[in-house]
């Protein structure tokens, strides 16, 4: 029995020793594949491929008290040696079905073709690279910003992600908050539409926005940062997108009912899979091209219902010229049938009257606003 022990340990030793320094293979091949499919941080990386140091820990504990108190299970460097071998050849396989997909494109005549090429080969890289050890590492530990979005697999992984739970809260939101059917009678979302106010310094009201959230009038006081991220293949600067941020809770005092403006308004908004955020750089360069209703936030006037901020994305199918609509009164889905756009995605927060109205108000020119006066109820008073 020891007999057999020893001479395992042995063989494993020596697998180790063959197998420590990473044979050359399509995963440290960078002259055809992208440097952002490989770990940038060379104590990790060797804390991956190499040996743990028991005295430091694995490089990506950054707990000095849960680094020393890590141990590697028996034989597990040998078991990932081996394993990685086995994945390599076969994302080696799926390579050189794209290299020969990539001389078929060469060829294609038709754009239907090209296109058909173009999906099996975001197809087969995604399988070549799923596996990746450090393709996984970059997308669980990076954030999405930092990832190369150009690459199908990150797209993947991140529509994963997006698909487990930020799809499931925005769609849930939108429903509950009734954006479906108010404002359009319902999505099919292809896109993750993030927002945030960048002109805050306060930490609270800085980041991402989470769907529903209820925001101070100060808050959205300028026009937000949209990240609009596609997961299909989308090239070049070809791709025009339409922006519209409307307020389907407008009070209308002759109807005795609500109506719908329009806060803000982008049309032509050339994006990719890359370059996929509109914030206050593009503006300045863009803006003047892409704006065609100058943002406006909400503001509640004083014992009004809270109001929702719909931001909604569309892809456009041609250039659209010049729009008359106006914010006021505004048909959202009559203005969607009249210019052919195509809803990819939405977001939406909310907002109540609240002490800094009056100054944002006073900053846009909209006057002092009204007063409502509040419905008395008839629920008795608990003193």
């Amino acid at each position: 029995m020891m007999s057999s022990r020893y001479g395992l340990r042995s063989g494993l030793l020596q697998l180790r020793r063959c197998q420590s320094t990473k044979a050359n293979g399509i995963w440290t091949d960078f002259s055809q594949r992208a440097a952002s499919l490989k770990i940038n941080n060379d104590s990790i990386k060797d804390t991956l491929f190499g040996q743990v140091n028991p005295e430091k820990g694995p490089a990506s504990m950054n707990n000095k008290e849960e680094s020393l108190s890590y141990h590697s299970p028996l034989a597990i460097d040998e078991t990932f040696q081996m394993a990685y071998k086995i994945l390599e050849n076969e994302a080696d396989s799926k390579y050189k079905i794209v290299n020969r997909l990539k001389k078929s494109l060469e060829n294609a005549t038709s754009e239907k073709n090209v296109v058909a090429i173009k999906e099996q080969i975001d197809k087969y890289l995604i399988e070549a690279e799923a596996q990746n050890p450090e393709v996984l590492y970059n997308a669980e530990f990076f954030e999405p910003e930092q990832l190369d979005k150009t690459q199908p697999i990150y797209r993947h992984l991140l529509k994963q992600k997006w698909e487990n739970y930020d799809l499931l809260v925005t769609m849930q939101r939108l429903e509950q908050l009734h954006v479906i059917p108010d404002t359009l009678p319902t999505l099919v979302p292809k896109a993750d539409v993030k927002v945030k106010f960048t002109h805050n310094t306060d930490d609270q009201f800085s980041k991402w926005v989470t769907p529903g959230e209820l925001l101070p009038a100060f808050a959205v006081s300028e026009p937000p940062t949209i990240h609009i991220q596609e997961f299909d293949r989308v090239e070049g600067n070809n791709n025009l997108y339409t922006i519209l941020l409307v307020n389907p809770d407008t009070p209308n005092l002759e109807t005795n009912s609500f109506t719908t403006t329009m806060h803000y308004g982008l049309k032509n908004v050339p994006l990719n899979n890359a370059d996929n955020v509109i914030d206050v750089s593009k503006l300045m360069e863009v803006g003047p091209r892409i704006t065609f209703q100058e943002y406006v936030p909400l503001t509640p006037e004083k014992n009004a219902p809270a109001q929702r901020a719909c931001l909604w994305v569309f892809r456009q199918s041609e250039s659209l010229g010049d729009i008359s609509d106006t914010s006021e009164n505004f048909d959202i889905r009559e203005f969607v049938a009249k210019h052919g756009l195509t809803p990819i995605g939405a977001h939406v927060w909310r907002q109540k009257f609240d002490r800094s109205v009056p100054e944002i108000r006073q900053l846009y020119g909209l006057g002092e606003g009204r007063v409502y006066e509040k419905f008395r109820s008839m629920d008795p008073i608990n003193l």
